[in-house]
C-alpha cells in the first residue's frame, strides 16, 4: 500500500507510520512538502481541517498511491479556553475524505493572546518554553508540557488512527 504524506515532519510522518501500520502490512509512506498549501499557524478546527485536507490531496496529487494523508496542528478555543490538536485527513484517488482528530490540550490564555496579537506561531512560543529548537519536528510541546509521557507523534497516530475509522468500515460510512 502506498501512502503519500502531505509533510517531511518526521514525527508527524512517525504518527502516520504508526497508525498505518496498526492495519496494513506493506505500508509505504512517501512524504511531500505539502506546507504551500496550508496556513503557517492555523487558528480553529474549520482552517485545521482545511489544512489537513488540502496537505491530503496535494500529496496524493504529486505521489499518487492507495491514499493521501495530511496532519495539521493548530489552535482552536472553546470560550475563552486555548487548546492544541491536530486533525488528520485522509483522501482516497476517488476523492473521498475522512477526518480524525488527535486528544486536545489546554495552552495557556494569557500567552495564546499574546501570541496572535504578535503574529507568532506556536512553534516559537513552544521553543521558548521548552529550550528545544524546532521541537515540533522532534516530541513536540506535548512532550515537554506531559512531562514526557506523551509525544507528538503519538498526537498524530491517534488522529490519524480515528480518521482510518470510516476506511475500515466503508459499509457503515458509504466508502
Amino acid at each position: 500500500m502506498a501512502v503519500a504524506v502531505g509533510t517531511k515532519n518526521p514525527v508527524k510522518v512517525e504518527g502516520v507510520r504508526l497508525a498505518f501500520s496498526k492495519y496494513f502490512t506493506g505500508v509505504e509512506l512517501h512524504p511531500i512538502d505539502a506546507s504551500a498549501v496550508a496556513k503557517a499557524q492555523p487558528k480553529g478546527l474549520r482552517e485545521m481541517k482545511a489544512g489537513a485536507t488540502a496537505r491530503a490531496k496535494f500529496a496524493l496529487s504529486k505521489q499518487g498511491g492507495d491514499f493521501g494523508v495530511g496532519v495539521e496542528a493548530g489552535i482552536f478555543t472553546i470560550d475563552d479556553v486555548y487548546f492544541d490538536n491536530q486533525i488528520a485527513a485522509i483522501v482516497d484517488p476517488s476523492g473521498k475524505v475522512s477526518l480524525g482528530h488527535s486528544a486536545g490540550y489546554m495552552l495557556p490564555t494569557r500567552a495564546m493572546e499574546q501570541l496572535f496579537v504578535e503574529g507568532r506561531e506556536l512553534e516559537r512560543w513552544a521553543e521558548e518554553v521548552s529550550g528545544i529548537n524546532q521541537v515540533g519536528d522532534k516530541g513536540g510541546l506535548i512532550q515537554h508540557l506531559s512531562k514526557g509521557k506523551m509525544t507528538r507523534a503519538e498526537l498524530s497516530e491517534q488522529c490519524v488512527l480515528t480518521a482510518l475509522i470510516p476506511w475500515l468500515h466503508r459499509d457503515i460510512y458509504g466508502f
